[in-house]
């Protein structure tokens, strides 16, 4: 890691550990907006403003930008505590907020632009960013679809706060998505129905459409007997995709327990 790099991991860790419990999942938004770990957060990212994103290593260069996303949402918490709906969460997302290397950037732009190859997000035709966009120089030469379990979305339907680092990146990111599957998919009805994210319905061209998503999630249960049961279907299964739940994962300070 660079200088700048490193700082913003230890920053994010720091935060993550002074706010959130245990597994990433819930978070103490109050205790985390007035507090010190989120001005250090606000640091480091403003350090970023002049910081050219190619000093970093080419292996290390997804974690760097995950590592952004996520630093970039802890910080302007306060205005996304703000949204009273759905609409204005995914505003807050497309609205620029991250100044690197001399270039502005939503949230989008970082994850969609970036991380996913300039894609268009769920719900959306066009790409984030233009072919010509300057800021496409900056995309991290592999792609690699556990991307989705690594960005915090600070919701209740969101993967777990991680901090990620890039010379562990393929360990780090597969243990997101076995976390990430192991919590939120279900297999019911004999194996009938496999109840998944409604992420990976968004995203499931990602994954190779409806078939990868189903052998994504299959591969990463613990409960092999019920793999078992979908498994002798012989592909007559029904997905089934969850609710997403936009609520921010909040964590009461007084008793660590989410709201």
């Amino acid at each position: 890691m660079t200088g700048e790099d490193r700082q913003l991991a230890e920053s994010l860790q720091a935060a993550k550990a002074a706010h959130f419990d245990a597994d990433g999942a819930a978070c103490d938004y109050a205790g985390l907006a007035a507090s010190r770990e989120r001005g250090r957060l606000a640091a480091c990212l403003a350090d970023l403003e002049k910081f050219d994103p190619k000093r970093v290593r080419i292996p290390a260069q997804t974690a760097f930008w995950v590592n952004v996303f996520n630093a970039g949402v802890l910080r302007d918490i306060p205005e996304l505590e703000l949204a009273a709906s759905p609409d204005e969460v995914q505003a807050f997302f497309e609205r620029p907020r991250l100044r690197i290397g001399g270039r502005l950037y939503s949230l989008d732009d970082v994850q969609h632009g970036l991380l996913r190859g300039n894609l268009p997000k769920n719900g959306r035709l066009r790409a984030p960013m233009l072919r010509d966009d300057p800021r496409l120089a900056y995309m991290p030469i592999a792609y690699d679809e556990r991307i989705h379990f690594a960005m915090h979305s600070a919701c209740r339907s969101s993967p777990t706060l991680r901090v990620f680092d890039g010379g562990q990146l393929d360990v780090q990111f597969e243990d997101a998505a076995t976390g990430y599957v192991r919590r939120s998919v279900r297999i019911e009805a004999g194996g009938a129905v496999v109840v998944i994210p409604r992420l990976l319905r968004w995203y499931a061209a990602d994954f190779g459409g409806e078939r990868g998503v189903l052998e994504f999630v299959l591969t990463r249960l613990e409960d092999e007997a019920a793999v078992d049961l979908v498994d002798r279907r012989r592909g007559r299964v029904k997905l089934q995709y969850a609710a997403f739940d936009w609520a921010l994962n909040r964590r009461e300070a007084s008793d660590g327990n989410r709201s």
